[in-house]
This record gives C-alpha cells, sequence and structure tokens, in this order.
C-alpha cells in the first residue's frame, strides 16, 4: 500500500511520489528476543526481584517495538514500548486506557471493575493511570507519551510506552503505592541490568497462557513531510 505525497521541487518539478506508508511494510526479520545488551523496558520493584523477564522485539525501517513480561508470585505486569526511529516519522495513536487495558489477553475473560483515571510521574514524564479490579487481582493501566517530532504539523509524540501491572490482593492499590508503581517503570538503553532475559520467539498475540496482545506488533509509526529542517536518526 502507497501514500502519495505531492512535492515541489524548486519551481522546475511538480509531481506527485509514492512512499511506502511506515508500519505496512514487510517485517525485517519478524518478531525475535531481546539480549539483555538490547532491552530498553525496566520495572524495578521487589514483587519481580531475581526474576526472569520475557522479552521480544519488531524493527522495520520506521520503529522499533519492545515487549516485556513481568512475573512474581503475585504479580504481574506487561509492558510495550514503542519508538519512532526514522526520520519524519512519529507515532500515531489514540487509544483509550479502558481499551488498551482490555485488549491484553490477561484481561479479555473477564469483567472488569474500573477506578478513576489520574495523572502520575515517572521517569520519562507524565503516565495516565486508571485503576481496576480483574478477578482477584488489584490492578492500574498505564500509558504515557513523550518526545514530540519538532516538525511533525500534527504535533505526535515519537516515544511512548503502555501496560498493565497486577497483583493479587483483596485490598484495592492506594494511591501511593501507585505513585511508587508508575515511578519503578523506567525506558533506558541499559535495562538489562543484573537481571535475566527469557527470549520469545514468534508472536506473542496469542492467548495461550494468558499473556500477550493481540495488537503486537501495533505498527503506529507514520510519516510526515517536514518544512526543509533536517532530523538525524532516532535509533533509541
Amino acid at each position: 500500500m502507497k501514500r502519495f505525497f505531492c512535492i515541489a521541487l524548486l519551481t522546475i518539478l511538480s509531481a506527485c511520489t509514492a512512499l511506502p506508508i511506515p508500519g505496512l511494510g514487510a517485517a525485517a526479520g519478524g518478531i525475535v528476543p531481546v539480549p539483555l545488551s538490547d532491552a530498553r523496558i525496566l520495572f524495578d520493584i521487589q514483587a519481580f526481584a531475581g526474576q526472569p523477564i520475557t522479552r521480544a522485539k519488531f524493527t522495520d525501517t520506521w520503529q522499533r517495538e519492545e515487549y516485556a513480561l513481568f512475573r512474581g508470585a503475585k504479580a504481574r505486569a506487561e509492558i510495550v514500548y514503542i519508538a519512532a526511529t526514522a526520520r519524519e516519522t512519529s507515532l500515531d495513536a489514540t487509544v483509550s486506557l479502558k481499551s488498551m487495558i482490555g485488549k491484553w489477553n490477561f484481561n479479555a475473560s473477564s469483567n472488569i471493575a474500573w477506578g478513576e483515571e489520574f495523572k502520575a510521574l515517572a521517569t520519562f514524564g507524565k503516565v495516565f493511570v486508571l485503576p481496576y479490579r480483574h478477578r482477584d487481582n488489584s490492578c492500574i493501566g498505564f500509558s504515557s507519551e513523550w518526545a514530540t517530532a519538532r516538525d511533525d504539523p500534527e504535533v505526535r509524540p515519537t516515544k511512548m510506552i503502555f501496560g498493565y501491572y497486577c497483583e493479587a490482593t483483596g485490598t484495592p492499590l492506594t494511591a501511593g503505592r501507585v505513585e511508587k508503581l508508575v515511578d519503578a517503570i523506567e525506558v533506558s538503553r541499559f535495562a538489562g541490568g543484573g537481571t535475566t532475559s527469557v527470549p520469545i520467539s514468534g508472536r506473542i498475540d496469542r492467548s495461550g497462557g494468558g499473556i500477550g496482545n493481540p495488537g503486537f506488533p501495533f505498527l503506529l509509526a507514520q510519516g510526515y513531510l517536514s518544512e526543509g529542517r533536517s532530523f538525524v536518526d532516532r535509533n533509541y
């Protein structure tokens, strides 16, 4: 599929040039394991201390998407980090927190009791948080966008993170506890740390074992026309 951009080259050439739509091309290697040296997502809380982290990633010309599954004896979290990695490319996502939470395979099989959405702060900036109850779990869903593309006419971000955290407890998560949980989520080139990474090789959109998300990879990167301003590649 092609998107047609009309480009005027000085006053001499005027034509429509066909450019590929980011995210709709063939996957460059598909979904592959993530070695610790290339991991980005870190969730440093006691519930996951010493536990292996299951990771997978997808990359193509325009974006990098990383999936991470954290599991402890009574807690679990699934997180996706997406970054636009090409010039004149940003992320186009307009999904509500409720919709995002419900699409995870872990959350899709039962009724959810929703709390009230609020904002918190993490190392990468403002995070939207939505508490909810799921089976016998107290949970939060969260999402954040940052690093706005400087000359994107639609002022879209180049980085985003979203996911959920659940723990088996009979009491709701307090506001103070939620703040600490959100603050413990990081995105870094050095997220591997001292953890163990268990690879997923293949698709993670199936519901086997109650993990994964049928939307992965989400392919949110969209190209835009800048006005002559130079961009460096964002290989973060």
